[in-house]
């Protein structure tokens, strides 16, 4: 059986191929691209968007790479240009079987619109049409606009423009879910709303692992963490991910355990200093002013699968405070390795925790019980090591 894989990443050893750095995100499609790529009953061709200009094919282990020209913007906005190129990977590859890997961006609907009989099957990893209705959290609109960048501005890429651009795309990810009849998913809450938008659809509740590191690291051990460090995950590079929302709860903390400290996974950070690239980092940095938490808070380099285990470790608990999300892998990640976790009671997350058992909720808009929970770990050893 032929599979093609739309994916929204570049594979690892794509990356090598093409000199390019590795990215840290999508490592669950890799343990499931070995396990397919090294059964004899498949055949397994990936195609992704890149930043090259040319159509390239390569063969890579087991794989079949084929990489379509132009960048992020042509994974943003549906091009037409694109279909050439699908129309050449369908007479070379001939797959029995399409799967599309997400909806945030389009290039998968050209496929979809140019070849609609071919069968197809939809993972979905976030839901945009929900997420869009918190893309900017609780942010108001003069907040971002106080805090643009000079950059921001001349390219006309801030909050308020990527808010709008995600709200648009919905109507793709709508085309998409309604123009399949297959779907994968891992919560209650992404099977309620794809059956909203497609009555028709057959679903299946299909998880991936997580990375192979994960599952070959050590456990979370009390007596090995760093007391009262927090790992913060990517909370602070947007809004949705809740990082405003931390820092307030940081700030009360702060006045029980005065040594508090969070960690945030950010690229480009150097000596726990973060970079200005954006808006919202310009707010972070101004938020940490406010509430006197300079020496509280640590900013990490983006981390590979070592790494991140690393990290959450030496971590007294875990925090995931996104203001919508699905089953995060962070969150997963972090249970898996037996660390005590906080999750935002919002979207897909509601099915990962039983509250009080292995894990801790809050509502996302109430930072000060985000403190209190956070502070119910630092007193009881007994409650951490139950987590």
């Amino acid at each position: 059986m032929k599979i093609l894989w739309i994916v929204n990443m570049i594979f690892p050893q794509v990356s090598d191929y093409l000199k390019q750095p590795r990215g840290v995100s999508g490592g669950w499609l890799l343990d499931l691209a070995d396990g397919i790529s090294g059964d004899s009953n498949f055949e397994l061709a990936v195609a992704s968007i890149y930043s090259g200009e040319e159509f390239q094919s390569v063969k890579l282990g087991n794989i079949t790479f084929y990489l379509l020209p132009g960048g992020g913007k042509k994974k943003m906005f549906y091009s037409k240009s694109h279909i050439a190129y699908w129309g050449k990977i369908m007479e070379e590859f001939d797959p029995d079987l399409i799967h599309l890997h997400g909806t945030e961006y389009s290039h998968g609907l050209v496929c979809l619109d140019a070849f609609p009989e071919r069968r197809y099957l939809l993972t979905i990893q976030g839901i945009i049409s929900a997420i869009s209705r918190e893309f900017n959290a609780d942010l108001t609109f003069g907040q971002k606009l106080r805090y643009r960048t000079l950059k921001e501005y001349l390219h006309l890429n801030g909050m308020i423009e990527k808010e709008i651009l995600f709200k648009r795309n919905v109507q793709y990810e709508h085309r998409m879910i309604e123009g399949v009849h297959y779907a994968t998913g891992r919560t209650f809450w992404d099977e309620a709303i794809m059956k909203s938008i497609n009555p028709n659809l057959q679903y299946f509740r299909s998880f991936y692992n997580l990375r192979k590191e994960f599952y070959e690291a050590e456990k979370w051990n009390r007596s090995k963490v760093d007391d009262y460090t927090i790992y913060g995950s990517t909370a602070a590079q947007a809004p949705l991910k809740g990082g405003h929302r931390v820092l307030k709860a940081i700030s009360i903390v702060k006045r029980f355990y005065p040594t508090v400290k969070i960690r945030f996974l950010m690229p480009g950070s150097v000596n726990g200093k973060m970079p200005i690239n954006s808006g919202y980092q310009k707010m972070i940095r101004a938020l940490i002013q406010k509430y006197d938490i300079e020496e509280n808070v640590e900013f990490i380099p983006s981390q590979q699968a070592p790494g991140v285990i690393s990290n959450m470790l030496k971590c007294h608990c875990a925090i995931i405070p996104s203001a919508m999300e699905n089953a995060s892998c962070t969150l997963r990640e972090a249970m898996h390795l037996g660390v005590p976790c906080i999750a935002a009671y919002r979207g897909g997350m509601t099915d990962l925790i039983d509250d009080g058992q292995d894990g801790l909720y809050f509502e996302f808009e109430e930072s000060e019980m985000l403190a209190f929970n956070i502070m119910r770990i630092f007193e009881s050893d007994e409650l951490a090591n139950r987590l």
